[in-house]
């Protein structure tokens, strides 16, 4: 598993024109015990791939085709795609719903290169590869009452067909949040492009002709900006670094790492508002997770507080020994299912539920965990006195 170390210097060298690499968000950067390597495991292109004979992460700028795929697993928006951007995305859907009279056609590159001069540009918007898409623009498009229709190719065939796999799970919870707000489907997939699409003038053939030009132009100026980095880096004989790497974060004043709940998940939830409240039900998505502290085996350390990249996990009180009422909140709403405090945890206290309620988690309820006082505190004078007190269970243990 990568460690802190390496991973401060390894996961910024993904940042190219394609994606914006925010590493303190990273799972694996904030803390060197989470095992989140869910870019690796999605990425199409093996820009970025785990080795498992080395047991580290492998990182191959040059390589990157600009799918965004990794910006989409990726739970904490680590990783931000430009190919498009979110607010592209969102802005292009809406254009090419209103010229098409409420259909919003959303297909891979491959599939609309080989059907240049066929179809009208302004009808439909091309990404790299559907594994682009994610939940929120999928559930803004039908807020605003537009039909949304994803169109592959030959996925089963294509060299980066983890995308494939990976839209398939976005599918799985857009369906699983439209059944909890009572609202029909209005996705679907094709491998053929909608008629409402087709070119119907003189003009098309030459429309596509340029938009196909435009797009080569800014593929090569992505491609040449990533590989004019490499070039200086071997000329002055430096290691590629696309940013300056930032070896520590600034604490809050509470005692933890600075938090971030991603864009796209408040524009999911304001979109699922638009419906009404959902129904009593409880849901199983990639998107959220139930958090559960047993406090029997709690060590009250909070450290999964401290690490909680969004801040569904925060603290409340101090322990000031015997009395006090201190412990961690958790907010299901917040959560994004990184895992990490499943996984930092040194007493294996924690355990993430596949299942939350929707309406409970929509409502921005929450569960407080009252944590028991620590006998011992760390980092103090006569620290290791009195844990040897507490564990010989005497007070006859003297410090010299």
């Amino acid at each position: 598993m990568p460690s802190i170390s390496n991973m401060l210097g390894l996961i910024e060298k993904v940042d190219s024109p394609y994606i914006t690499v925010h590493q303190d968000r990273c799972a694996l950067v904030r803390n060197r015990h989470a095992d989140c390597l869910r870019c690796a495991e999605a990425c199409t292109s093996d820009c970025i791939r785990y080795d498992e004979q080395a047991e580290q992460l492998v990182v191959q700028p040059e390589l990157c085709i600009g799918c965004g795929t990794c910006a989409t697993v990726c739970p904490t928006c680590c990783l931000e795609a430009h190919h498009p951007n979110d607010t592209q995305l969102i802005e292009q859907g809406r254009a090419a719903a209103a010229a098409a009279q409420g259909t919003c056609t959303i297909a891979c590159g491959a599939l609309l290169s080989a059907a240049a001069g066929l179809y009208d540009p302004d009808k439909v918007v091309r990404v790299e590869c559907l594994g682009r898409i994610e939940e929120s623009v999928l559930t803004l498009m039908q807020s605003e009452g537009a039909k949304t229709v994803l169109v592959h190719g030959s996925c089963a065939e294509c060299e980066h067909r983890c995308g494939w796999e990976m839209l398939q799970k976005v599918l799985d919870t857009e369906r699983a949040l439209l059944e909890a707000w009572g609202q029909p489907m209005e996705v679907h997939v094709s491998t053929k492009l909608p008629g409402i699409t087709r070119a119907n003038d003189d003009n098309a053939f030459d429309k596509a002709k340029r938009q196909a030009l435009e797009q080569s132009g800014k593929e090569a100026a992505r491609v040449g900006g990533v590989l004019a980095e490499f070039a200086v880096a071997e000329a002055t004989g430096e290691q590629f670094s696309p940013q300056k790497t930032k070896n520590y974060v600034k604490v809050m004043s509470d005692g933890t790492l600075p938090h971030f709940l991603p864009d796209r998940r408040e524009r999911l939830l304001d979109a699922l508002a638009s419906f009404g409240d959902p129904e009593d039900v409880m849901m199983s998505t990639r998107l959220w997770g139930h958090v559960i502290i047993d406090t029997d085996v709690c060590q009250s350390c909070r450290m999964c507080a401290v690490f909680c990249p969004t801040g569904a996990l925060r603290k409340f009180g101090e322990d000031e020994g015997p009395g006090s009422v201190f412990g961690v909140e958790h907010y299901p709403g917040d959560c994004v299912k990184c895992r990490s405090c499943e996984k930092i945890c040194p007493a294996g206290a924690i355990t993430i539920s596949e299942e939350v309620f929707a309406r409970e988690m929509f409502a921005g309820a929450t569960d407080s965990y009252q944590m028991k006082p620590v006998p011992v505190k760390r980092s103090q004078a006569h620290t290791i006195w009195k844990l040897q007190q507490t564990l010989c269970n005497t007070d006859q243990v003297y410090e010299r």
